[in-house]
């Protein structure tokens, strides 16, 4: 685990979010966990690999320099609940380099809960690939007040396939002339911030811009 500056947030989109550097794109195969599982049978090895990493020291961020823990909630949220679908089951298979590789877009407040023990809800994004298919991993982490001993916290994830978005070892806004690069599992693809981020959405349903 190499350190990094932790990040000091701000409430909001963060500040020069599409200027920050291309993402990488994790590849799996998609039978990390096993062949032809069915969709109990994703949800609990995923379970089954988050109880292992509940009770590590955490995992590391490279972006914000935070170590995010998992806690039962976050568990029960990410491992054996039957409203994930497969895709994001099958995330949790490379869920150390997910978690590494994903960028911070936007902080906002506990608005939904008010719970008053959580100074923040972050949403930062990783791209994955698995058989040809790109999808946009949304995970949402909890600051939580120092008082509880928890720190930055891994709380849910949300898998969305990206269609049609340009891939390469550099973002295609940087290299118009270049030919689109085919869906292809390769080693060193990255995407743009902005590629990344096409289709999601601001806490508040507004665009990220």
């Amino acid at each position: 685990m190499t350190s990094s500056p932790r990040l000091v947030w701000e409430f909001g989109q963060r500040a020069g979010l599409f200027d920050l550097p291309s993402r990488p794109i994790c590849t799996l195969h998609g039978d990390e966990f096993g062949r032809d599982l069915s969709r109990k049978a994703l949800a609990k090895a995923a379970d089954h690999k988050l109880r292992g990493l509940q009770q590590s020291a955490g995992l590391f961020n490279a972006d914000t320099g935070w170590v995010l823990r998992i806690n039962k909630n976050g568990r029960s949220k990410m491992g054996d609940n039957p409203q994930l679908t497969p895709v994001e089951s099958r995330a949790i298979a490379g869920i150390e380099r997910l978690v590494e590789q994903a960028v911070l877009a936007e902080t906002h407040g506990d608005v939904e809960h008010r719970n008053p023990q959580v100074l923040a809800i972050h949403r930062l994004y990783a791209a994955l690939e698995i058989r040809g298919a790109l999808y946009r991993i949304k995970w949402t982490v909890k600051s939580f007040a120092a008082v509880v001993g928890q720190g930055e916290t891994l709380h849910a994830l949300q898998a969305v396939e990206i269609e049609n978005a340009p891939l390469g070892t550099l973002p295609a806004h940087e290299a118009p002339t270049v030919p689109k690069p085919q869906a292809q599992p390769t080693t060193g693809r990255a995407i743009s911030v902005r590629d990344l981020l096409i289709g999601a959405q601001r806490h508040d349903g507004s665009p990220f811009g």
